[in-house]
């Protein structure tokens, strides 16, 4: 997979998000802006400022297992390193982020406790 593609991966799976990824990516490459800095700008954000939000929240953590699913090397390490990564390190939330982790993301997540 390409960032192009894991990109309109995540606003296919989140189209809630689609202006906030297009006001990202419009000073940059568009679409072929590379995952990471549209996974860590854009889907981490909006995962914070939504986290007092069960349903949505839900939703956010859905989105992380379903490109998980994927099996994609490249969707694996945007998920990993620019995403779980980012919420391990706010350790306000970190409990919280616990009890929202999929099969998957969880043990993705184990990886930073070590």
């Amino acid at each position: 997979m390409i960032s192009k593609e894991l990109n309109l991966k995540l606003i296919e799976f989140l189209p809630e998000i689609k202006e906030l990824y297009e006001e990202e990516v419009s000073w940059q490459e568009g679409d072929e802006t590379g995952s990471h800095i549209v996974f860590s700008d854009v889907f981490v954000p909006y995962i914070l400022k939504n986290f007092d939000n069960a349903e949505i929240t839900k939703k956010n953590f859905k989105v992380i297992e379903d490109i998980l699913n994927l099996h994609d090397e490249y969707a694996d390490e945007v998920i990993a390193l620019s995403v779980l990564e980012n919420l391990f390190y706010e350790e306000n939330i970190i409990d919280k982020v616990n009890e929202h982790l999929g099969l998957l993301s969880r043990k993705a997540f184990e990886q930073f406790k070590a």
